[in-house]
């Protein structure tokens, strides 16, 4: 029997609202970020077996098949191909994930990239070896002649730095002859550099004191001259002219105080550095050798009305090009 109005129908509960929903795919963002964060830490290391097991670990997390034939194994990628390049896919365009033979290509050239950074690595350490022994070379070879005091050497990034002091050793004060003790001591060091064939630069350095003679009138001149006598008696010692270079650098980075004659006379120096191999190679690669580079276009700016095929420079505001 119907009692009528609002009791025929059973009465309705509110839902509960669960506002601790967002921890879900917030924990799954996170984990995620995780997962990306190990994987390229992982990279970073450069260790090939960390990476294969690191790619297959995700090939089949996610579904995908056997890399081993991409990283060195011997089965065949059969990831399939997600977003085609029409603009459709996840990321707006382009083949996001490619099917076997792409798969492979690409692992190919991760392993060019691995065997690149392997060989630098190699190469770097031959490289500094070869400067270590070098200079193991220089100092007993002073040490035979008697003369380690008056050098100093040092294992650079760029190379191997060999230090010795002007003053009464290579040449009087204000001079760029070389003295008979000096030439003594430039022999040493010859005689082992002429067996390398790396690059060879000679800078030459004075203290702060002004000069000002006939013949030097700065001390840019006379650290310069005494560099170029370095080089000259090099060349005439067995060393190839094409390795040499020579420059003057003056009072300029001083490797102690001015302001005592024990620090003046530490200022008052030639360097000559054996510049590492590498490092002139990845410079040439670079592009930063001593070629010419190629003409800069600067533009110029053509606004309408101008005459067709005239050129109107660009010029600056409050400039008229009278």
């Amino acid at each position: 029997m119907s009692h009528g109005g609002d009791d025929d129908f059973p009465e309705e509960h509110e839902e509960h609202v669960n506002h601790e929903a967002w921890v879900i795919p917030y924990a799954d963002l996170l984990t995620l970020l995780m997962a990306m964060f190990i994987a390229l830490f992982a990279i970073s290391t450069v260790d090939t077996g960390k990476f294969q097991a690191l790619a297959r670990g995700f090939s089949n997390a996610l579904g995908g098949g056997d890399l081993n034939s991409g990283i060195g194994g011997s089965g065949k990628a059969t990831s399939p191909v997600v977003g085609a390049g029409n603009g459709n896919g996840p990321f707006g365009g382009g083949t996001i994930l490619t099917t076997s033979s792409n798969a492979q290509v690409s692992s190919q050239q991760l392993q060019h990239i691995l065997s690149e950074l392997a060989a630098g690595n190699t190469m770097k350490a031959r490289d500094h070896q070869t400067l270590q022994d070098l200079q193991n070379e220089i100092n007993n070879a002073a040490q035979t002649a008697g003369v380690a005091n008056k050098i100093k050497t040092k294992v650079l990034n760029n190379g191997l730095e060999v230090t010795v002091l002007t003053d009464h050793v290579l040449f009087d004060p204000g001079q760029d002859t070389l003295q008979p003790s000096g030439d003594n001591l430039l022999a040493v060091i010859a005689a082992v550099l002429k067996t390398v064939p790396n690059p060879i630069d000679v800078t030459g350095y004075t203290d702060s004191v002004p000069i000002n003679t006939v013949e030097f009138p700065d001390n840019y001149r006379l650290s310069s001259a005494r560099a170029i006598t370095v080089v000259e008696y090099f060349m005439s010692n067995g060393i190839n002219a094409e390795q040499l270079t020579a420059s003057g650098k003056g009072a300029q980075d001083p490797v102690a105080s001015n302001g005592t004659p024990q620090g003046r006379a530490l200022n008052r120096r030639v360097v000559i550095v054996v510049e590492s191999k590498l490092v002139k190679q990845t410079l040439d690669s670079a592009g930063l050798d001593n070629k010419s580079a190629p003409p800069t276009t600067v533009p110029v700016s053509n606004p309408a009305g101008a005459m067709k095929g005239s050129v109107n420079p660009n010029i600056s505001p409050g400039l008229s090009a009278g």
